[in-house]
């Protein structure tokens, strides 16, 4: 038995009723249990402590790996975007040096071929596989985001300047074309009249009226008195007048050096200053003149001198 006093006895009554159970503990047992609990008790207050701060931690990171996920993620799609714009730049860049070449304008000095492919590739450093990865730090990729961004930012700048060169160039192209089109418009290219047939073309023939050879400075085309006579291109009207050779003639600038000359007219409709349209009726087929029989004699001449009007009859 214990002695008296080194241990403590401790009665247990499960009801009222019941008989009561006993049991003895030493002292120095009981103070070794009560100091393991305290111990215990310490020991996972801090576990708990260090749990939920663990916890917090884990929130907090998760909370910006979602964040560095979403900054990559809109990274790429700025990626895409600026190789998409470098694609559509090119396309511009290869229709500029069409159309210059069209136009007869020098290419571009220093056009750049956005398409150009060589040299080294560094691959966009992130991808949806990368998240989950373990074949790289995710704080090594998210040291890569500066200098991602730095590129993009050098691409967007040459893209900028870019656009600013490709707008010069197509200024310069529309001014081009529009004159183009001002000339185009001037440009004698259709018949003079709907209706006849040629008589005597351009170049040396026998005169009919003396027998000799004779430089004919147009065409001779037949028809029915009273055919109209066409502008083939818009002009001023220079003169309208009657002529001893020619009778009632026409003569239309057409400017950039090119004028028609109209010979022989039954009636001229046109007064002199006036702006004809091409396809216009400026009088009608006669025999006015030095003329053996109803006819249009049609002359075009560049810079004063007279040249084959076929070379500028299309249709």
């Amino acid at each position: 038995m214990p002695k008296k006093g080194h241990s403590y006895t401790i009665f247990i009554l499960p009801d009222p009723t019941s008989k009561p159970y006993s049991f003895s503990i030493r002292k120095k047992t009981l103070h070794f249990l009560v100091g393991v609990m305290a111990i215990a008790m310490v020991v996972l207050s801090g576990f708990f402590a260090q749990s939920l701060a663990l916890l917090g931690h884990l929130a907090e990171l998760n909370l910006l790996r979602n964040e560095t996920k979403g900054h990559r993620v809109q990274i790429q799609s700025v990626i895409q975007t600026v190789d998409g714009l470098k694609k559509d730049m090119a396309r511009l860049g290869e229709l500029d040096q069409k159309l210059r070449i069209m136009t007869d304008l020098t290419p571009r000095k220093g056009g750049v071929n956005l398409l150009a492919q060589g040299g080294n590739e560094e691959p966009f450093p992130f991808s949806e596989d990368d998240l989950s990865s373990g074949q790289e730090s995710r704080q090594t990729r998210d040291n890569r985001i500066p200098h991602v961004t730095a590129s993009i930012e050098k691409e967007v700048a040459f893209l900028r300047d870019q656009a600013r060169e490709e707008e010069k160039s197509f200024k310069e192209l529309i001014g081009t074309i529009s004159a183009m089109k001002s000339r185009w418009a001037s440009t004698p290219s259709i018949w003079p009249v709907k209706e006849g047939w040629v008589t005597s073309g351009f170049g040396k023939r026998i005169s009919p009226f003396t027998g000799d050879l004779m430089m004919h400075n147009g065409l001779d085309i037949a028809g029915p008195r009273g055919t109209a006579v066409i502008a083939p291109a818009v002009g001023i009207v220079t003169r309208v007048e009657t002529d001893q050779d020619l009778g009632r003639m026409i003569a239309i600038d057409h400017g950039y050096g090119k004028v028609t000359v109209y010979g022989h007219l039954e009636k001229q409709i046109v007064k002199i200053g006036q702006k004809v349209e091409r396809d216009e009726v400026i009088g009608f087929v006669g025999s006015t003149g030095r003329s053996t029989g109803p006819h249009l004699h049609y002359e075009v001449r560049v810079e004063k001198t007279p040249v084959n009007p076929t070379k500028y009859i299309l249709n």
